[in-house]
């Protein structure tokens, strides 16, 4: 138990001392982490009787809601905008073309951001990444089991997917090698699949993931010897951030100063792209027709991607996709104004700044490194919404890595207020304000 007092003087000898009481973090029952770790590896792949698993899943955490209420209502309280975008999408059955098939996408994009804020009530942050961890590593020996054929999806629907899952598999266990606070039996149990998601990120041939999975690598090493060892030092935070500002201005002012050379173009045909980005431009031109179309409201949840939608199997015949195929349109933001329009494209927006600005807080803040690893997942994410549909998805890591890394701070490891308990303090201690840790 901790105590913070409050003196109320008695007399000259003795003072009458009220103080707060509050509970130590307590340790996460290894029932909580498995039933975290089961959710999360529903979210990591599809494997036969998945949606079954969900549902009783689901029941299982919303029956955690209920009896942990008073913890967890708090915090869905707290994070209140990541519901804004599901309850909006929840009204679009009222205009969409396929209302219960929107009524259905809508549960699922609320018990998203629900079934995560409920784990990260009642975990810590470095549990919780642990069990997402864990979910990854049973991933990797599925994807390791279809290994031949990993340039093909392997257990995934496409290469880009099996490389991106498991480039998060990885990047979390090397978070956990990194992290001095973690058990020294995981630290080392993550060494063999930070190498294995090097493999399989590489075998997939996915060179937008290789070249995410390179950053992150390089970025998780710097930020945990610079920002988490060299930040101990006063003022040193400080200054690498004033450097880190200092050296994108000139890197800006450098590109700027150069019109004449195409860097976009340079580094696309480095990684192996070409400007369409694998003709993804193509399908981004069908998708602001659409746009333009349904420009307030858009077509509504569940609105495009049907098999009697013209516009929408136009675009999988000259994508060479088979007909009634549910494509995406490898961009968040445009998957959002297709179907929900300006509004729901402003809160989307309106929901990444609010993400964005409390990862960043709690990274300045925190001097642990799963704020810095989540911090830098968070940018991956970011980074791939331009490119990826995912981020703006249900029951997937993505999303799963965004919510964690906007609601860290809110977490099981904050210590809880008790109440108050009255403590008699006489002698020479009677005129000092008292502050004990027992």
């Amino acid at each position: 138990m901790n105590f913070i007092s409050r003196k109320m003087k008695v007399s000259d000898q003795t003072t009458l001392v009220w103080a707060k009481v509050f509970s130590d973090e307590q340790n996460s029952p290894i029932w909580l982490q498995a039933l975290a770790t089961g959710w999360f590896f529903s979210t990591y792949i599809e494997f036969p009787g998945v949606t079954a698993a969900r549902y009783l899943l689901v029941l299982a955490i919303l029956g955690l809601v209920a009896i942990k209420s008073a913890v967890v209502f708090p915090t869905i309280i707290r994070a209140w905008p990541l519901f804004m975008l599901p309850a909006f999408g929840l009204s679009s059955i009222l205009w969409s073309p396929y209302p219960s098939e929107a009524l259905k996408l809508a549960a699922y994009y609320i018990l998203t951001p629900l079934m995560m804020v409920t784990i990260v009530s009642l975990m810590d942050a470095r549990r919780v990444m642990r069990c997402l961890m864990f979910a990854g590593w049973i991933a990797a020996f599925m994807v390791l089991k279809e290994f031949q054929n990993i340039q093909y999806g392997g257990p995934y629907p496409s290469k880009n997917y099996v490389a991106l899952q498991m480039n998060f598999m990885m990047l979390l266990s090397l978070a956990a090698a990194l992290n001095k606070k973690e058990l020294v039996w995981v630290r080392v149990a993550a060494i063999p699949f930070i190498l294995m998601g090097a493999v399989f990120v590489y075998s997939a041939n996915s060179a937008t993931n290789l070249v995410a999975g390179a950053g992150g690598i390089v970025g998780m090493l710097a930020l945990r010897f610079l920002w988490i060892d060299m930040g101990r030092v006063k003022y040193a935070r400080s200054l690498l951030l004033s450097a880190g500002i200092v050296l994108i201005l000139v890197v800006a002012t450098i590109a700027l100063a150069m019109p004449e050379e195409d860097f976009l173009g340079d580094f696309l045909q480095a990684v192996g792209k070409d400007s369409t980005f694998s003709g993804r431009k193509a399908i981004w031109a069908a998708g602001r027709v659409i746009q333009d179309q349904h420009p307030i409201t858009g077509t509504g949840l569940a609105g495009f991607w049907q098999y009697d939608n013209g516009a929408a199997q136009s675009i999988n015949f000259y994508d060479f996709k088979p007909y009634g195929t549910k494509l995406s349109f490898h961009n968040a933001y445009m998957e959002v104004r297709v179907h929900l329009g300006y509004v729901g494209w402003t809160l989307f927006i309106a929901t990444w700044m609010w993400q964005a600005q409390n990862a960043i807080r709690n990274w300045l803040s925190s001097k642990d490194l799963e704020a810095t690893a989540l911090l830098l997942l968070l940018g991956i994410v970011f980074v791939m919404s331009f490119t990826e549909s995912t981020p703006w998805g249900v029951f997937n890591t993505p999303v799963n890595v965004m919510i964690l890394a906007s609601i860290s701070a809110f977490t099981a490891g904050r210590r809880k207020f008790e109440g108050y308990i009255p403590v008699r303090v006489t002698g020479s201690d009677a005129n000092k304000y008292v502050r004990k840790r027992t």
